[in-house]
């Protein structure tokens, strides 16, 4: 059951929209959904229209003294909802009814402080290659970004979302029904990708209900000019915060890679995503853009299975 109340999350919203470039960090990137490096708008800031997300590997026995950090694994599924440039909302025309931005991740991430009612999240030495969402380019890329069309009468095959079969379509896990013509299995165009160079997440859960704070951010190693206008070595930042009660009603079957989401702590939050020329200084506070809720179940007392 969500804790958050609608007016609350509009408000928030909002007043993120109404920032000024700097706090977004820049630079605007350039959107051509005719794949001809014609870019008919710019934005510095994306919001998720919706994101799912699930951790594996995550402890949640806590009896075991003293310590010890340990890695757990995150993966996401998000789709683009709104694009906004200094403050003004500029969405394209046809964004989500004709075509479609989204993006994958999975990285690994350090536990490397844990209670019984909180965790903290950072980054460890090395991301796995298992952890790999675009292997033709150099590192492990974290995150991958699709262009989508839709065709005739069809709406998006990869919409994160609740329930079985919902998020899917992209990788190699089930893309059963995901694809169209000259699309048969839904992922669509990659567009950008890029691997994980900070990571620092708060969760605290009282009284069965866990808050967070998030910070995620990726450098970008490939892009593909047809579609967007952003240079290699920006970084792309995802802030997002939230809130969610256990037992959670959001149930995927399976992660978009296939992963099952059966025993596992889900997430299912909205966030903002900015770009900046070079990695961005640490901020003060994680709760930096607060838009979106998040869910993380931490208040289970047994080991999760991975």
């Amino acid at each position: 059951m969500n804790t958050y109340q609608p007016a609350m999350a509009a408000a928030m919203i909002a007043t993120a929209l109404a920032l000024p470039t700097a706090a977004h960090a820049g630079p605007a990137v350039g959107l051509d959904p005719t794949g001809n490096s014609a870019y008919s708008s710019y934005a510095d800031l994306w919001t998720n229209a919706t994101n799912s997300a699930l951790a594996t590997k995550f402890q949640s026995d806590f009896t075991l003294a003293p310590f010890t950090p340990y890695v757990s694994e995150l993966r996401s599924q998000m789709v683009i909802g709104t694009m906004a440039n200094g403050g003004t909302l500029i969405t394209p025309g046809g964004l989500n009814t004709n075509y479609e931005l989204s993006a994958v991740v999975r990285f690994e991430e350090l536990v490397d402080r844990q209670t019984d009612t909180t965790a903290h999240f950072t980054l460890p030495k090395d991301q796995s290659a298992g952890m790999d969402v675009d292997p033709l380019h150099d590192k492990v890329q974290n995150i991958a970004f699709y262009f989508d069309r839709f065709g005739p009468g069809n709406a998006s095959q990869a919409v994160p979302g609740d329930g079985p079969g919902t998020v899917r379509c992209y990788g190699a896990g089930n893309t059963a029904g995901c694809g169209g013509a000259g699309d048969l299995d839904g992922d669509g165009v990659m567009v950008m990708s890029g691997h994980l160079i900070f990571n620092e997440a708060n969760v605290t859960t009282a009284g069965g209900i866990s808050t967070g704070a998030f910070d995620i951010r990726f450098q970008i190693d490939f892009v593909d000019s047809r579609y967007l206008d952003v240079a290699t070595g920006s970084v792309f930042q995802n802030n997002i915060t939230g809130a969610a009660t256990m037992p959670s009603t959001y149930s995927p079957a399976t992660m978009w890679d296939g992963t099952a989401a059966g025993g596992v702590p889900l997430m299912k939050f909205d966030g903002s995503g900015s770009f900046a020329l070079a990695p961005l200084p640490e901020p003060a506070t994680l709760a930096l853009v607060g838009i979106g809720f998040a869910g993380l179940a931490l208040g289970r007392r047994r080991k999760l299975p991975a």
